[in-house]
This record gives C-alpha cells, structure tokens and sequence, in this order.
C-alpha cells in the first residue's frame, strides 16, 4: 500500500501549486487492485503568505510516497526526489488526475 498526496486549490476541487497548497488530500493506493481512497486531509503549518516555506508542507505529507501537484519548483522537485517521493506533475480536477495516475500504471 502506497499513500499518495495531492497538492489541492479551489475548495479541494482542483491540483494546486505544491509551493502555494495549504491543503493536502492523502488517499491509499493499492498497486495489487489499482484501488484508490480517501484517507485524510492535511493542513499545511506552513505561513499561509509565503511560497518559500513548501519544506513545512513536505514535513507535514512525509508518511506518503507519491506527490501529485499542478506544478513545483525546481530545488523543492530536486529535494523531494532526494528524500524518496515520487513527483508527479499534472493538472485538473482532483477525479481526473486521479484516473490519468491509474491509466499510467497500468503502462509500466
């Protein structure tokens, strides 16, 4: 079981900026059935007025394994990478990025 995250704009409608999100919705991903569900929302303690403090947002979704976001600076993508996610860069609503995830799987 893979826990997967989601940077979330619009009400947690939409994929949202990782450096800008101040909300994360974790869901649980079984690679053996492709099963995905909700698991919990995290609030970022990150200042709400600043971008430059996404280590805040990384420390709070550090149980997870996959980011999925709309777009993500170069340093904080190169650090994330380095400490074991998987970033993952995609945009919509949050039921699309979800199936365009799945669809990707089934390829590799």
């Amino acid at each position: 079981m893979k826990k997967i995250v989601i940077a979330v704009k619009d009400n947690g409608v939409k994929v949202g900026h990782f450096g800008t999100s101040e909300n994360f919705i974790v869901y649980d991903y079984d690679e053996n059935t492709g099963n995905i569900s909700y698991d919990t929302l995290i609030i970022s303690p990150k200042n709400r007025t600043s971008s430059e403090e996404w280590e805040k947002s990384a420390d709070a979704i550090d149980m997870c394994d996959i980011i999925i976001c709309e777009k993500i600076g170069v340093v904080p993508k190169v650090q994330l990478k380095e400490r074991g996610f998987e970033v993952i860069e995609d945009s919509g609503l949050i039921e699309e990025v979800l199936d365009n995830f799945l669809n990707s799987q089934k390829i590799r």
